[in-house]
């Protein structure tokens, strides 16, 4: 179903970033046969034709699919969805995703349908990823945000449904809202 650019979520943001609307935008991309074109072919073109750089071009490209129907929110270009969250939490790091493991453990897992995690990093970052049982992945992303926070971010991917990615969503909400609680008691 088609939605007006101007009752697109991001419809100021993108004017704000771009200096044109997303209604202009639109009307841009009809009329370069943007309907008949795919996701990368639209974000080949924004920066081809228009000043826009590519960051930006990506998100007039998102923006205008979900405004002509092609796509919903929350879903990529290949048609499955995601769904994320983040908290910000005290700790560095490597303690960070040590609770979060220790939070996860197989019990908890085995109720949110994840398998074995793997645990790996860079000099910067802190991964903790699963899959999950219905093929969907799950990464778990720490970083430094300050001397004594971090953020973790939840990234899950591959959902198959816009229902399922809504579930995901809750169930991600309320998982973060337990793991906070407990890793301020097991700090």
């Amino acid at each position: 179903m088609d939605i007006a650019p101007e009752e697109h979520p991001h419809a100021a943001r993108i004017a704000a970033g771009t200096g044109v609307p997303l209604d202009e935008w639109t009307r841009r991309l009809d009329e370069a046969g943007g309907r008949e074109l795919d996701h990368a072919a639209i974000a080949r073109l924004l920066p081809e034709r228009w000043e826009i750089g590519p960051w930006w071009a990506q998100g007039v490209t998102v923006a205008y699919e979900q405004v002509i129907g092609r796509r919903v929110e929350g879903q990529s270009r290949d048609g499955d969805f995601a769904a994320s969250a983040s908290r910000t939490v005290p700790g560095d790091p490597d303690s960070v995703r040590e609770s979060w493991d220790a939070f996860m453990g197989p019990e908890r897992r085995e109720e949110l349908g994840l398998a074995e995690p793997r645990l790996t990093g860079t000099g910067r970052w802190r991964y903790w990823r699963a899959a999950a049982g219905d093929g969907s992945r799950l990464s778990v992303n720490i970083a430094a945000k300050g001397e004594a926070r971090s953020t973790l971010g939840l990234e899950h991917k591959g959902i198959g449904t816009a229902e399922a990615r809504e579930a995901w969503k809750t169930a991600w909400t309320s998982t973060l809202t337990d793991f906070t609680a407990f890793h301020e008691e097991n700090r």
